[in-house]
């Protein structure tokens, strides 16, 4: 089986890349320079016209939205308990990353880029406060389900992953009205997450191309 990731640093691709990693398998990856919109290159938008990463690639046929990826990953990889084993408990693991697809990414791009979605002068503040209202929302809600609980299941799953690149965004950002210190078990479960294998090893790799594109600028 030949895979090939395609990622982007700080974006969500680095979701694929632990899951990957944790899972044993071997697979390429291709950086993509946002910055450069190499996103909006012909050659990327034959494997995704939604322009977005990540997209993983297997055996030819892309693959596209983190949902999907990791799905495809914990089935694939079954020795890995990416997802839980329980069929209800691998539901909500599924209905948890649908969520922070659809609940907590947005509102950081909301967020760290309100111009994209408004055409008013000076409405930016007033798009950010409501996406900064949104995300205290969403992460308290994940604060109280990580209470006592070093994952959201009983071992590190898919759904860890996927919010610790969340979680990771929102402290990068250092957005004025959000204190995300104030979720301690989100903050713990950050830690812990930080510390795998799997992570130091793609901050690694996040760091040698981020490097690589700072050259090319």
């Amino acid at each position: 089986m030949k895979l090939t990731l395609y990622y982007a640093p700080i974006a969500y691709s680095l979701v694929p890349y632990v899951v990957l990693t944790e899972a044993g398998a071997e697979f390429d990856v291709v950086p993509v320079n946002l910055g450069k919109g190499q996103q909006k290159s012909p050659e990327f938008l034959r494997l995704n016209p939604k322009h977005k990463v990540p997209v993983l690639v297997i055996d030819g046929e892309p693959l596209s939205e983190n949902v999907a990826i990791q799905i495809w990953i914990a089935r694939n990889f079954p020795k890995a308990k990416l997802l839980p084993s329980d069929p209800m408990k691998e539901i909500k693991a599924i209905s948890l990353m649908a969520w922070f697809a659809s609940g907590i990414h947005p509102a950081l791009t909301l967020n760290y880029v309100p111009s994209r979605f408004c055409e008013l002068p000076g409405s930016e503040e007033s798009i950010r406060r409501c996406a900064q209202k949104q995300l205290d929302e969403n992460f308290k809600v994940a604060d109280d389900l990580l209470a006592d609980r070093e994952w959201f299941f009983d071992h590190f799953t898919a759904a860890d992953a996927y919010f610790f690149a969340g979680f990771r965004r929102a402290t990068q950002f250092n957005f004025a009205n959000l204190d995300v210190l104030a979720f301690k078990n989100c903050s713990a479960h950050f830690e812990r997450v930080q510390q795998r294998p799997s992570v130091q090893k793609l901050l690694a790799f996040e760091a040698k191309v981020q490097a690589q594109f700072a050259k090319e600028a």
